[in-house]
């Protein structure tokens, strides 16, 4: 059976994370998955208990493997998790467990079935709930997806959503052509770069129940993104240069 990597970047989550590994655990062993999974917690800089407490449930469940980078950056934890990763499948989703644990079947089954070399939860598409979310953060999110439709000319909906998984091949293809960038935006990258390349992309409309407590900086977000966008939209000019 094939195997699925499910990464869990974390950043001072002491207070969340044994529930959210636990109960992740919980339902993955009591559907199709059984044993044919792994969970990386991918600490990316984290200064309270969050390191002990991954070390207590690494020592309690034996496929869940923990590391920490030497600083802050979820796309840094996540270029370093697809470095590491020896599973057939490879994605990454919120400690929180902002998306439904249900959609992890959805991801595994078209991925083993051969449907797409990626598949990605989207809160934008038809059929999608978004739960508990701010007027300011949804404003933010679809100015952001926007932009990347009208700048660089991508199609899938959620750039920004926590939810998405990878072939082990193509995750390794894309972090080696994609830049060095430690910030979420990596994460975005991955997905604009396969896109470019005509890897085959699967949305899935999922269910986001949206965290209050959420560390990410949606102004400090949005500047480091548009920073991006422009990059990449140079990127693309000098492809289209030299094709």
């Amino acid at each position: 059976m094939n195997t699925l990597n499910i990464v869990i970047p974390v950043l001072n989550e002491e207070q969340s994370l044994a529930r959210g590994i636990e109960t992740t655990i919980s339902f993955l062993t009591n559907t199709i998955f059984n044993e044919s999974y792994s969970i990386t917690i991918a600490d990316n800089g984290s200064t309270d208990k969050t390191q002990e407490i991954a070390m207590e449930l690494c020592n309690v469940y034996t496929n869940v493997n923990y590391f920490r980078v030497s600083k802050r950056g979820v796309g840094l934890a996540f270029r370093e998790a697809i470095n590491r990763n020896k599973c057939d499948f490879i994605g990454y989703m919120d400690v929180d467990l902002a998306t439904e644990l249900r959609y992890l079947v959805e991801v595994y089954k078209n991925m083993y079935d051969g449907k797409a070399d990626i598949v990605v939860g989207s809160r934008l598409i038809q059929g999608a709930k978004v739960v508990g979310r701010s007027m300011k953060r949804e404003i933010t999110s679809r100015g952001l997806n926007i932009l990347l439709h009208i700048i660089l000319g991508v199609k899938f909906s959620d750039a920004m959503c926590g939810f998405k998984f990878y072939r082990r091949e193509i995750a390794e293809r894309l972090v080696a052509e994609c830049s060095e960038t430690d910030g979420w935006f990596f994460c975005a990258e991955m997905m604009i770069q396969a896109e470019w390349d005509n890897i085959s992309i699967h949305e899935i409309p999922i269910e986001w129940h949206d965290d209050d407590k959420s560390k990410v900086k949606i102004v400090r977000l949005s500047a480091d993104y548009l920073s991006e966008i422009v990059r990449l939209y140079k990127k693309k000019k000098e492809l289209r240069r030299y094709s």
